[in-house]
């Protein structure tokens, strides 16, 4: 076979060459210089990040996760900002609720009678009292408005039987005392008036037991808002929530004393079963819940240790150097605060939570993945012939390993950039996610594959050579002795310095002695089994394959079947009481509170909101401002009328939805609609005789209702609710609110809430649509609303990211292998690899909810790594060894890759494992999703991927882009214009044959010509015939 094509050379393709070229042939030459210098450069880079506080985590805030742009969002923060501009100048400290900082308590009897017994309502006194006793409860508790005092918390145990919270010292109350105060309030039940007030203290099933009694009851204790120094609850939100979580410390702490807990390294304490004089007792907050979270986070990243331990193990059993292994691992680890330094500070990405530190499991698998490319390019860089054909001329040892290296690094150059680049893609397809941390969790994911690309070309191979020259032993000169047979193995043998310091503990990394396990499977286990032949047939194969395509097509029936949680989402262990209460108080008690319904703002007069100033990656500053609607004007009759009719509307507007209760949207306690305007009418009529708000002047109109939002008034609005409902805004009234409580509970999943929301708009637009102009700009607000949007943006940006990703997966395949048909059988393999994974979320019982869509986003770089390799592998045995058919191609891709795919999957799975052990329940999520992406990726790309490979082909070059552009005779034009570019060692006679698909030869290239005195070139001229892998010699190329 002696005709060989010419290479077509092109400027772009020479420069590329060059460059490569030229830095291998460098970091051969001056491998310490060239580790020392870059190791300088990072850890330059590092320790200046450190002083700039590049790593320091961003501070929280509500609006994180919310769509700046969302309709919900927006409505949100012009109803918040309105309040606020209403508020300033209004001395009304903690003279309202504060939302979301309410303490909850829940007590249950261990027998079935009733829970009011004198015993237990001491024992419930003295917890109730642990609270408003802890240290600064008088700078948090709400105010009376007149006294300036705390007020009583009225749903309390203490304040129902013992008549208050002040001073009381829990003494052991009469049988009398306590079955009568206990027998009102079941008496209370049958009686309108008092039915809300006695349900809250009573258990679901109390009116289903004759007599009445409840073995459960519960307490709520709200705290004031605002807090001293701010003019309205949602005035710096993030600054009050602190200062509400100091308190909430010192609640914590004070209750942990009192029942003897402690946390423990991965076991919170609020996981234990707390009792006291046989009740079971659970307590609850929003902020505990919050400052629990941050300390069970805290707590499990100490096992991302724990992985890097491993992935440093592995590597050192696969490596067989301590040395290799550790300079290998800093260089993954360093590429951490590397990249953070390049984000922030070049990318000029601000934001940095908790979120952007799952990055280290990412890193350490994918990081590895890359070594381990490299590691093995090196080691079987002495198979290449022109490494071998150099061994045979001795030119010197300085070019045996100057071509070692080079053959490597190009190895390693193209297969690590097409998976490098492929995974960056499917990180940077969150980027356009509306939802911000997702986005900038993908922008540094893809920035740290960026960098670990970066060093795995660059100061991984002059670690790599360092090790070479000092510690490999030198077994043989480069010179064989007179009589020593000059082989490939013992040839390359050898030092390219006198001053090598062999290490004694370290075997030759190119010593057939030293394969590894997996180096094994792939030749003993995997390659002769995949090629087992029963009758001129591949059964084991075939076998395979039918099963995976039956196996990948019922995962993407399962995975269709994915939806959105029907429960609300939790974030703690199930057992942990934080979880526990909010669910307990929606299932296990009489509704009797509306505080854990979702409470909507409905204003008139706010047109919209604007951000001029918006940094989006620091979402709690320079937020906008709202815009009001300078046609408001709530003095006409028409206007008034309007108003008036938009409550009466909401009052008994119907709500059939799942989410909504009793068949209505508002629920049905006096205090649940709060619509200012008729209790104004009164107040009006009462205070200017002969008047009415319809035949006054708009002056006096207006300045009476300036007063009576400022007064105390007996019609049951405090000060502090109509100066929220009544907008005034320097004297100017701005905008007029309805405040409405649904039915629709906080607790609800995001698919129910967002049916009630959509009853909403519809209520809404039937009363913009018989209001007059100015009153006709009427919109629902809630914070509800906007998590609603958030966990939309989430999943929107999940199948964003996995329509992006396919495409870029094939473009990047094609580019990759140059092979159409390889390219087609690997976007398949990596669909059946997403499907099986989501296919596995399904089977578990998930749904598609945050946590999901977060965790499958991150694992989707994953799903494309192992194809590439092992497609690029294939076709490149055509291209540069010459091998034509199929088995010759499968088995040469199975040995050179499938030893580096398994290395790189158990590193990722191992690194993957310390999740599971995590509390909070994200972390095992997405472990489970990245040990199941690796396993299936493994599976599907030795499996499916490598049997279609071998039963179907291709064959030679069919497929390939210069086959196809000579089929339709483009090539000639291609290759004029530089676009197309042959391979030299691609014979005639392959293309010539490539319509043929040979079967396996039982013969063998045995190495007695290159014994016996010929040259590799000789054994290259009569390329390797079909053959059987457990005839393929270890030393033939």
């Amino acid at each position: 076979m002696e005709s060989v094509q010419t290479e077509q050379k092109h400027e772009g393709c020479s420069c590329k060459k060059s460059c490569s070229l030229a830095t291998s042939r460098f970091i051969t030459h001056h491998p310490a210089k060239f580790m020392s210098a870059t190791l300088a450069v990072i850890l330059l880079v590092v320790v200046a990040g450190a002083f700039s506080g590049s790593y320091t985590l961003s501070e929280p805030s509500q609006y994180d996760w919310a769509v700046p742009n969302g309709r919900a969002s927006l409505n949100y923060e012009a109803l918040v900002d309105a309040e606020d501009d209403a508020a300033r100048g209004n001395a009304l400290t903690r003279e309202q609720e504060a939302d979301g900082a309410t303490f909850w308590m829940t007590f249950e009897g261990s027998g079935s009678e009733s829970i009011f017994t004198p015993a237990n309502v001491q024992t419930i006194c003295e917890i109730e009292s642990l609270f408003w006793n802890t240290e600064g409860y008088s700078d948090y508790c709400q105010l009376n408005g007149t006294s300036s005092t705390c007020l009583d918390p009225t749903k309390t145990i203490t304040y129902t039987f013992y008549g208050g919270t002040s001073g009381v010292s829990c003494d052991l109350l009469s049988d009398s005392s306590v079955n009568a105060t206990a027998g009102a309030l079941y008496s209370g039940l049958s009686v309108n008036t008092s039915r809300q007030s006695s349900q809250f203290f009573m258990g679901s099933e109390t009116e289903t037991r004759s007599p009445r009694y409840t073995e459960r009851t519960r307490a709520r204790i709200p705290l004031g808002a605002p807090l001293s120094g701010f003019v309205s609850p949602s005035d710096r939100p993030l600054d009050q929530s602190i200062e509400y979580n100091k308190f909430y410390r010192r609640v914590r702490d004070k209750f942990f004393n009192f029942f003897g807990l402690e946390n423990r390294w991965l076991h919170s304490a609020y996981r234990e079963k707390v009792e006291r004089n046989g009740l079971r007792i659970k307590w609850y907050s929003s902020n505990l819940s919050s400052i629990e979270s941050q300390d069970t986070i805290l707590g499990d990243l100490v096992l991302a240790l724990i992985s890097i331990l491993f992935v440093w193990g592995w590597m050192t059993y696969q490596m067989r150097s301590i040395f290799l292994s550790s300079f290998c691992m800093l260089s993954i680890v360093l590429s951490i605060p590397l990249s953070i330094v390049i984000y922030r500070d070049i990318f000029r990405v601000a934001y940095f939570a908790f979120l952007h530190i799952l990055v280290i499991f990412l890193v350490l698998g994918i990081g590895a993945d890359d070594v381990f490319v490299f590691y093995d390019g090196w080691r079987q860089a002495v198979d290449d012939e022109e490494v071998m054909q150099l061994m045979r001329d001795k030119p010197g040892q300085a070019a045996i390993l100057e071509k070692r290296m080079e053959v490597a690094y190009k190895r390693t150059l193209e297969t690590v950039f097409n998976t490098s680049f492929t995974t960056m893609v499917a990180f940077l397809a969150t980027a356009i996610s509306p939802i911000m941390p997702i986005a900038t969790f993908g922008i540094l994911a893809a920035t740290c594959i960026l960098i670990n690309f970066v060093l795995v070309i660059t100061l991984i191979p002059a670690v790599m050579m360092c090790h070479h020259l000092w510690f490999v032993k030198k077994r043989c000169s480069i010179h064989p002795s007179p009589g020593t047979e000059a082989t490939p193995r013992n040839l390359v043998e050898a030092k390219t310095t006198e001053h090598d310091v062999p290490d004694a503990t370290e075997d030759d990394d190119t010593d057939e002695a030293n394969e590894t396990l997996l180096d094994k499977f792939a030749t003993k286990v995997y390659i002769p089994a995949m090629t087992y032949e029963y009758r001129g047939v591949y059964v084991v194969a075939i076998g395979i394959a039918i099963s995976l395509l039956i196996y990948g097509v019922v995962s993407v029936a399962y995975a269709a079947q994915l939806t959105s949680p029907t429960e609300q989402e939790t974030w703690l262990p199930s057992d942990n009481m934080l979880e526990q209460v909010p669910v307990d108080l929606r299932t296990d008690f009489m509704s009797g509170d509306t505080d854990q319904n979702i409470e909507v703002g409905m204003p008139f007069g706010i047109s919209g909101f604007e951000r001029p100033n918006f940094d989006p990656y620091v979402p709690a500053k320079n937020r906008g401002h709202v815009t009001y609607d300078s046609g408001f004007d709530l003095y006409p009759a028409a206007s008034q009328n309007a108003f008036l009719y938009a409550c009466e509307l909401a009052r008994s507007y119907p709500c059939n939805e799942e989410a909504c209760q009793d068949g209505v949207l508002v629920h049905q306690a006096d205090s649940s609609l709060q619509c200012f305007l008729p209790k104004f009418q009164s107040w009006f009529i009462a205070n200017n005789p002969g008047y009415t708000t319809y035949n006054c002047s708009r002056a006096q109109f207006l300045n009476q209702l300036m007063v009576y939002r400022n007064a105390t008034t007996s019609d049951g609005y405090s000060v502090a609710q109509k100066q929220k409902l009544i907008g005034f805004v320097a004297g100017e009234l701005k905008y007029a609110r309805i405040t409405l409580t649904t039915t629709i509970l906080q607790q609800e999943s995001t698919a129910y809430k967002a049916e009630g929301r959509k009853v909403l708009d519809d209520m809404v637009n039937q009363i913009n649509g018989n209001s007059p102009s100015g009153m006709n700009n009427a919109f629902g607000a809630s914070f509800a609303w906007v998590w609603i949007e958030s966990e939309a943006g989430v999943l929107r940006g999940f199948f964003t990211g996995l329509m992006l990703c396919f495409p870029v997966a094939f473009i990047v395949l094609v580019l990759a292998t140059s092979n159409i048909i390889v390219s087609f059988y690997a976007i398949i393999s990596i669909g059946f690899i997403v499907a099986s994974v989501l296919g596995v979320t399904k089977w578990i019982g998930w749904a598609l909810g945050i946590g999901e869509a977060i965790a499958g986003v991150i694992v989707i770089g994953f799903s494309v790594d192992y194809v590439i390799h092992l497609g690029h592998m294939f076709v490149e045995a055509t291209h540069s060894e010459g091998l034509k058919a199929t088995i010759d191609r499968f088995t040469f891709a199975s040995r050179k890759m499938v030893p580096t795919v398994a290395a790189g999957g158990v590193t990722t799975f191992g690194a993957a494992l310390p999740l599971f052990a995590c509390q909070l329940k994200f972390f095992p999520k997405m472990g489970t999703l990245m040990a199941s992406t690796i396993a299936f990726s493994f599976v599907f790309s030795v499996g499916f991927f490598m049997a279609l490979c071998l039963l179907i082909g291709p064959v030679g070059r069919v497929g390939d882009i210069s086959w196809m552009c000579e089929q339709i005779g483009l090539a000639p034009y291609l290759e004029r214009w530089g676009c197309l570019t042959r391979n030299p060692r691609a014979p005639d006679e392959l293309r010539q044959s490539v319509n043929v698909i040979p079967k396996a030869a039982d013969n063998k290239v045995e190495m007695d010509e290159l014994k016996a005195g010929g040259t590799v070139a000789d054994v290259e001229a009569d390329p390797l015939p079909s053959t059987k892998p457990d005839q393929i010699p270890r030393d033939t190329v």
